[in-house]
């Protein structure tokens, strides 16, 4: 019964991918990202457990059947449509939207300097304390890099380049010396879109496919890269090429991963106790990540969580550096329900993406920004999209609401492909 659901999934998963391939824009959307993401991350590490006679009878076919229920109620999500609700599109002063971009541009880069200067025990590792404060601030770089790739797509200047240019210089070190995914996600999405959004021109469907299903099946081999930038003295950039990736992703099917293990026994757990926590997950989560004990106190950072009944089997002990992917937070909540989840995500994009297509420049801002996170709801857990726009409410809105303009100019309406005032 396992290699048959298997089976199931990895060609839902190859249809979202083929469905995304119709149009040139559609390896920007997320059915097309998340099959290729269930194809190259998720479905891979579930043969090897197939047979494992050390796993729970039962236990993978019900994971197995519910990543089809997740990577189907993904795209569903994504063509359940409404009427858009017709506004008025803000406009902005495109000096304005500029000056924006470079003071969060600076502000991002002083923050990711103070990470950079961590001891390398810290930076290489989990964060807490205060690097988790420069973290979050360091975001900031990454707002006023997409107002800049925005304002350049539709008008390059030297502004705009030079803070293009001294961005870049950061997401390099972020992508080529840490070998952060979802860092190279997002500086791939945030020029493919600024491109799209504005010019309408997309890259070769062919090009672009290739180089995301890549990405999805070379994520099993971070680890290895990691190592050599980041851990080996003795190291250099040539023994990149020694890696090899196929290896690597040959060695995860034959003998699975720590993710989707760790999502199997967490599925079990809580199928066994039936203890959901019906979403306060992620109330708890918001608690955790945006209350600073630091200013109010543990205490009170404690007293507003929610106390909910998480049953976990005493023996269940996760590798260091594995995640349960989204699938575990998902069915934790709502049993196989929890497929809503991912409804309500596929959903959420669609109708961002829809107000970005037709000329919004905050949508057109904020849809790149929260593909990353809307995969690693995938990969990881269900609250980064949730996280990312509560980030974005923060400290991206109020500064479009800086560069806005209430009445007509001869600025541009940023985002409105060729369309003057």
């Amino acid at each position: 019964m396992d290699m048959p659901l298997i089976g199931a999934l990895v060609a839902i998963s190859a249809f979202w991918v083929i469905f995304g391939l119709r149009r040139p824009e559609g390896v920007y959307q997320y059915p097309f990202l998340a099959g290729a993401t269930f194809l190259g991350f998720i479905a891979p590490q579930f043969p090897a457990m197939a047979d494992d006679p050390f796993l729970p009878g039962g236990a993978v076919t019900r994971a197995a059947l519910f990543a089809i229920l997740c990577i189907t109620a993904c795209g569903l999500g994504w063509q359940l449509t409404l009427p858009r609700v017709a506004g008025k599109p803000w406009r902005f002063d495109e000096k304005k939207l500029l000056i924006v971009s470079g003071v969060l541009s600076l502000a991002g880069a002083y923050f990711y300097f103070k990470v950079s200067h961590l001891p390398p025990e810290i930076k290489y590792s989990i964060y807490t304390g205060m690097p988790v404060v420069y973290l979050f601030f360091a975001k900031l770089l990454n707002y006023g890099f997409a107002i800049a790739l925005i304002c350049g797509a539709r008008r390059m200047s030297i502004a705009a380049l030079s803070i293009i240019a001294f961005d870049t210089l950061f997401y390099a070190e972020r992508i080529l010396l840490l070998g952060r995914r979802s860092e190279t996600a997002e500086f791939v999405f945030l020029i493919g879109l600024a491109w799209w959004f504005q010019r309408r021109r997309a890259a070769p469907r062919l090009l672009t496919s290739g180089l995301v299903m890549f990405g999805a099946i070379a994520m099993n081999s971070a680890g290895d890269y990691r190592a050599i930038t980041t851990e080996s003295e003795d190291s250099g950039w040539s023994d990149l090429l020694k890696i090899n990736v196929l290896a690597n992703f040959a060695e995860v099917v034959a003998h699975g991963g720590p993710e989707v293990r760790n999502a199997v026994l967490r599925l079990e757990s809580a199928s066994d106790t039936q203890s959901f926590d019906f979403g306060l997950f992620h109330w708890n989560t918001l608690v955790f990540n945006y209350v600073p004990a630091q200013l109010v106190g543990s205490a009170l950072k404690e007293s507003l969580t929610l106390s909910f009944d998480d049953q976990i089997a005493r023996d269940y002990a996760p590798p260091i550096g594995s995640t349960e992917t989204g699938l575990a937070d998902a069915f934790a909540s709502f049993g196989y329900l929890g497929a809503v989840k991912f409804l309500l995500i596929g959903f959420g994009m669609r109708r961002i993406y829809d107000a970005a297509d037709s000329g919004s420049t905050g949508w057109q801002i904020a849809y790149p920004l929260i593909l990353a996170p809307a995969m690693l709801a995938i990969t990881h857990h269900t609250q980064w999209p949730i996280s990312a726009l509560v980030h974005m409410a923060l400290f991206l809105l109020p500064a479009l609401l800086l560069a806005r303009i209430r009445q007509p100019s001869p600025s541009w309406v940023a985002g409105t492909a060729g369309s003057p005032s």
